[in-house]
C-alpha cells in the first residue's frame, strides 16, 4: 500500500497531446500477442485500486466478473456499459476471457465535436449525485454499438483520419446510451425528476472544487444566486442539504485515501484541505459512526 492512489492520464505523442485513445481489454478472447497495426491493450493494471483524469466507458459484449466503483460492486455478465468520470476510484475484475472496448477521453474532446450536445454531466451515467454507472444492453443493442466500435477503431487507428469523425461517434455513443437510460428511467416512473441547470452546475462545481472549496456561500457566488436560494433548491432537487452534499464529496474523498493509502488521519485532512484535523476525525465520525481509522480497519477487513 503506498502513500497514493495512482492516478492516470491520457498519454502524449511527440507533437501533439490526443484527448482519446480506445483499448481492448487485458483478457479479451483470441489475444496472444500485440499485432502491429491492431488495437492495443490497456496498458493500465485495471485488477488493481487507481483513477483517472479523464472520462471511461466500457463497452463489454461478453465475460463475467465484477466492477468495483467507489466502493460499490457492480456485476460484470455478459453485455453492457461501464461509466467512469474523472477521479473515482475503481478497479475491473474478470473471471472469464471477455471482449470488448475501453474509450477513454477527455471532457474538452468531447464537447469541441459536439458543441449542440448535452453537457456530460447531464448524463445520468455520469451525473454527479444521480449516477448510473451501468447500464445492461439487448442483443439488438450489443450489434449496434459493436457497429459505432468498429467504425470508431477503423478511423483511430488511421493516422490521416478526421479527428472530427471520431468526435462525433463518441457523441453518437453517448447520446444513444442517453436515450436508454431515459427509456429505462421512463420504464420504472411515469415522471422522473429533471435536475435543473442550476442544480446541474452546483453538481459540477462540487465535483471540480470540493477539497479547495467547503462553503455554500463559495459555490453561491460562482453561481450568482444567495447561499439561501442555492441551499432550498439544491435540497428540493438533490434531496440533501447543499453543505452536506459537499461535506458527503469530501468524506468520498477522505474514505478513499483510508482505504487505498497508509496516509494518517492527520494527512489526509490537510490533503482535502481540513486544517484541524480533530475536526476532520469528528465529522467523519457523525457520519459514519466511525472514526477514521476504525474505517480503515473495518473496510480493509471486510475486503480481505
Amino acid at each position: 500500500m503506498s502513500d497514493a492512489i495512482p492516478v492516470h492520464s491520457l498519454p502524449k505523442s511527440p507533437g501533439k497531446a490526443p484527448a482519446l485513445k480506445i483499448y481492448r481489454f487485458k483478457n479479451s478472447t483470441g489475444i496472444q500477442k500485440e499485432i502491429p497495426g491492431s488495437l492495443p491493450i490497456t496498458p493500465l493494471p485495471t485488477d488493481a485500486p487507481h483513477r483517472h483524469t479523464y472520462y471511461e466507458i466500457l463497452f463489454i459484449e461478453e465475460g463475467q466478473g465484477f466492477h468495483e466503483i467507489d466502493f460499490y460492486s457492480y456485476p460484470v455478465q455478459g453485455s453492457g456499459l461501464h461509466f467512469l468520470t474523472p477521479g473515482q476510484v475503481h478497479l475491473l475484475h474478470f473471471s472469464t476471457a471477455c471482449q470488448g472496448f475501453i474509450v477513454a477521453f477527455s471532457e474538452d474532446f468531447y464537447t469541441f465535436y459536439n458543441p449542440a450536445s448535452p453537457s456530460l454531466a447531464q448524463f445520468p451515467f455520469f451525473q454527479p449525485g444521480r449516477r448510473q454507472p451501468v447500464i445492461t444492453i439487448s442483443n439488438e443493442e450489443r450489434h449496434y454499438f459493436h457497429n459505432i466500435m468498429e467504425n470508431m477503431v477503423s478511423d483511430h487507428l488511421n493516422s490521416e483520419a478526421d479527428q472530427s469523425l471520431i468526435g462525433r461517434y463518441l457523441g453518437l455513443l453517448i447520446q444513444k446510451c442517453g436515450l436508454i437510460t431515459q427509456n429505462e428511467m421512463q420504464s420504472a416512473s411515469s415522471t422522473p425528476p429533471t435536475v435543473p441547470e442550476l442544480v446541474g452546475r452546483f453538481q459540477e462545481l462540487v465535483e471540480k472544487n470540493f477539497r479547495e472549496m467547503h462553503e455554500v456561500q463559495q459555490y453561491a457566488n460562482t453561481l450568482a444566486v444567495s447561499p439561501d436560494y442555492l441551499s432550498k433548491i439544491v435540497k428540493k432537487y438533490l434531496g440533501t442539504p447543499s453543505q452536506e452534499y459537499i461535506l458527503d464529496k469530501l468524506l468520498l474523498e477522505a474514505k478513499r485515501l483510508l482505504v487505498f493509502t497508509n496516509l494518517s488521519s492527520k494527512e489526509i485532512a490537510y490533503h482535502i484541505h481540513i486544517d484541524d484535523p480533530s475536526y476532520f476525525g469528528r465529522i467523519f465520525k457523525r457520519k459514519t459512526g466511525l472514526t477514521p481509522n476504525e474505517y480503515r480497519d473495518h473496510v480493509r477487513k471486510s475486503a480481505i
